[in-house]
């Protein structure tokens, strides 16, 4: 019988404390994310017993509904039956109740979570068009392989834009401005800046380059050729603001910049609602706000996020560097451990700078094992246990895994009943360290998931591709096997 979401809806919002106990609501691929005003009149038993919740728990500030697929529906059923706003988040009451790890976990599940289907989605394209190629189905050189391709790179091109957006939702600013703010860092009037004061840091040495540059400079007809045919702006010395010098640094793909631009234009706003008058207000609050934040950014918050994120991502990739096969093992072992935390949005920045510096993300690669191993693991639940209940669950719960969403594996039936649980983590550790072994990686920004394969294809690198395949089967049929072999307690009826 078909689940009734719109009851279940009501009966979430009736058992969390009701509309007013709601700080804010948000949700990613399968839990609905609530910031309480008290989390001590939440009725947990009462939630865990509602038609379509699979479990629930506590993490990062927040009480956490894992539902599944349906979660989208879920949310936006109780978001008609409640007048919160998701930007309360950042003013909780609860905040000051969590450590400085919960809320950085809390921030990024929170952005990235709305967009993260699409920027996948974007992924498997990237991975379709290299197959396409490598079978020879399609020209590079072709127009349709051309917009599909310029199509697939449009969500990390702009994904500072989409970060704005979700940041802005979530510190309490202006969408608007937000997005003007990160539109200015990823202009191309201002990419072609940076392309002009590259060359001319890395030219200039040169005393032709500088004599052709002197000319252009002084020649309006030479700058306008140079401009139009290159369409590169002819700089006469390296870019500054008011007298200081600006490092530039590209800011597609980018990710903590825009992060730390929208948080401190929060309060920036904020500042100038207070103090301005009610009849200039609305004009010059996002007017003194654009023209403080993105100099701003472009100053300070540009540079010092890409140290940030390029410190974290190399001391990954370090880590990775020393033993490969180690590192894989960790990761398909722990990784669902991390699911079960909530924690796992902590590695996002990571594999997004991964593909945004390297161009490829070797994390991802490791993940996948975990992933199979826990969907195997449900399977082999579905095979020998002789309840029935359980293995109307167990064959659900590892077809959604296959696809790369194992919270229902997982809550629904491995973490359960225990066994299952350990006995997919050792098969993910094994399936890891395999692809470790063969330095697989994945090609385009994905959620491991038989229909993500294509995203760790790329022509010229089959050994990597063949190992990751390996990989994930045994990761699978061991999962399957040995939580068959070794067997598990039923749950008491």
């Amino acid at each position: 019988m078909a689940i009734n979401y719109t009851k279940s809806a009501k009966e979430i919002i009736k058992a969390v404390g009701g509309d007013e106990n709601i700080n804010s609501l948000t949700h990613c691929a399968t839990r609905l994310r609530f910031i309480l005003n008290d989390d001590k009149i939440v009725n947990k038993d009462e939630v865990n017993k509602i038609e379509g919740v699979i479990t629930t728990m506590e993490a990062g500030g927040q009480f956490q509904v894992v539902i599944g697929n349906h979660v989208k529906d879920v949310y936006e059923l109780i978001m008609q039956d409640i007048k919160v706003d998701d930007s309360k988040a950042s003013n909780s009451n609860n905040k000051n109740k969590v450590g400085v790890f919960s809320r950085i976990i809390d921030v990024i599940s929170s952005i990235f979570a709305p967009f993260l289907y699409t920027l996948a989605a974007c992924g498997i394209l990237q991975g379709l068009l290299g197959v396409m190629v490598a079978l020879g189905w399609l020209d590079t050189a072709g127009g349709t392989y051309r917009i599909l391709n310029f199509v697939s790179w449009t969500g990390f091109t702009f994904l500072p834009v989409l970060i704005a957006i979700t940041a802005a939702k979530k510190f309490g600013a202006n969408i608007y401005v937000a997005v003007v703010t990160a539109c200015a860092l990823v202009n191309p009037d201002f990419m072609k800046m940076f392309a002009a004061n590259d060359f001319l840091n890395n030219a200039s040495a040169d005393p032709k380059v500088q004599s052709m540059i002197t000319q252009a400079t002084n020649n309006p007809d030479t700058m306008k050729l140079i401009n139009d045919v290159l369409g590169i702006p002819v700089l006469s010395q390296p870019l500054d603001f008011l007298g200081l010098p600006i490092k530039m640094l590209s800011y597609t793909s980018s990710v903590i910049p825009i992060i730390l631009a929208i948080w401190i234009l929060s309060y920036v706003q904020r500042f100038f609602e207070r103090i301005l008058p009610s009849v200039i207000r609305n004009l010059f609050t996002p007017l003194l706000s654009l023209v403080i934040i993105v100099p701003m950014t472009l100053l300070v918050f540009g540079p010092v996020g890409s140290t940030i994120g390029g410190a974290i991502g190399d001391v990954y990739n370090f880590l990775y560097g020393l033993s490969p096969i180690i590192a894989g093992a960790i990761v398909g072992g722990f990784w669902e451990v991390l699911v079960i935390f909530g924690v796992h949005w902590g590695i996002t920045p990571v594999t997004v700078g991964n593909y945004a510096s390297l161009g490829y993300d070797t994390f991802t690669a490791l993940q996948a094992s975990a992933v199979f191993a826990q969907a195997g693991a449900a399977l082999g639940v579905f095979f020998k246990s002789r309840d029935s209940a359980m293995r109307g669950v167990a064959l659900p719960a590892a077809i959604t895994g296959f696809f790369g969403i194992t919270e229902p594996a997982i809550y629904g039936v491995t973490l359960r009943l225990k066994t299952p649980f350990i006995m997919g983590c050792i098969a993910g550790a094994i399936g890891g360290a395999i692809a470790g072994a063969f330095r697989s990686v994945s090609w385009a920004y994905n959620m491991p998931g038989i229909a993500t394969l294509p995203a760790f294809f790329k022509s010229g690198h089959a050994t990597e591709f063949i190992g990751l395949l390996i990989s994930i089967v045994v990761a699978f049929v061991l999962g399957l096997v040995l939580t068959y072999v070794v067997g598990f307690k039923e749950e008491a009826k």
